[in-house]
């Protein structure tokens, strides 16, 4: 099953003096199980096309599918279908600490599985389970009040506060933003634990290449509305120019293995998407290896 953007725009306060385009024919595919990264500068309509993905907004023309389900619904009928469609797809805002508002993590947690219906045996059950996706143990947390923890914590209280719904698709904008690089670090590590691990279907927006690069398998490129590009991380990340015209740049990493490539170091195109240090140091020693290898069978043949 998959999310389906067909062809969407949308218009912010139009017939006004403030009409903007914030949207313009987007068609997006994101299919479950995949880890999805939407990119681009302020203003290029990201956070927009994310509302659209739970049915927050509507979308001016087009249609948003969730695993097949209009969410701008006509019938009766429609409505209940498309309100189950919406809460499959859970949303954390950027700084979803502000999100917190509960007394204790645990009274936080559970507000939205109360607020669905279920009785406080599976209550209890889907906070302590969303709090071991996170990494915070449920009896050392449960009672402490979530404006007592860092940064890095109170965004896990929220994230967990979403999992507890158990969602088929987890959307997260700009997840890292304002955090310190501990957090930071261990919050995507968390993120891709729940892709890999959980099956989670990953919605992930930010303008940081470099946390895209280390975790999506599918990139889309924003620009003023409109969707520049869109492919694996092999198609997308070698088209510098246009990302360059979204504002963005390449990651970091992919950058110095292109400038040691430059300086003569035979690296292959593969070896330019190392995603991580590790990899890419690799990568360098094999390609070393494999000239002073062939420099030796060239002393060799010159005897």
């Amino acid at each position: 099953m998959a999310i389906e953007l067909q062809d969407i725009s949308y218009t912010y306060m139009p017939g006004t003096p403030y009409e903007r385009k914030a949207l313009q024919h987007v068609t997006l595919s994101i299919k479950e199980g995949g880890f999805v990264a939407i990119a681009g500068h302020t203003g290029s309509g990201k956070s927009t096309l994310l509302q659209h993905l739970n049915g927050l907004l509507t979308p001016t023309s087009g249609q948003v599918l969730v695993d097949g389900v209009n969410l701008s619904p006509k019938g009766k009928s429609e409505k209940a279908k498309a309100l189950a469609a919406r809460r499959s797809v859970g949303m954390v805002f950027q700084y979803a600490e502000h999100q917190l508002f509960e007394e204790t993590i645990f009274e936080d947690i559970a507000f939205g599985p109360r607020n669905f219906g279920c009785d406080e045996t599976e209550v209890e059950e889907r906070v302590r389970a969303s709090m071991a996706l996170v990494h915070l143990d449920f009896e050392t947390y449960r009672d402490r009040s979530p404006f007592q923890l860092s940064g890095g914590q109170m965004r896990r209280v929220a994230l967990a506060g979403v999992l507890a719904l158990q969602p088929k698709y987890l959307v997260l904008d700009e997840p890292t933003a304002g955090l310190d690089p501990k957090g930071r670090k261990d919050l995507l590590a968390t993120i891709g634990e729940l892709h890999r691990k959980e099956g989670t279907t990953i919605i992930f927006v930010s303008h940081n290449m470099d946390d895209i690069f280390q975790l999506a398998d599918t990139v889309v490129v924003m620009r003023q509305g409109e969707m520049l590009l869109s492919g694996s991380p092999a198609e997308v990340f070698p088209q510098t120019e246009t990302i360059a015209k979204a504002g963005l740049r390449p990651p970091q990493l992919m950058t110095l293995l292109t400038r040691i490539q430059s300086a003569g170091v035979p690296l292959n195109p593969d070896d330019l998407l190392s995603r991580t240090p590790e990899q890419a140091a690799r990568a360098i020693e094999r390609a070393l290896t494999s000239t002073q290898n062939q420099k030796r069978r060239r002393g060799n043949d010159a005897q």
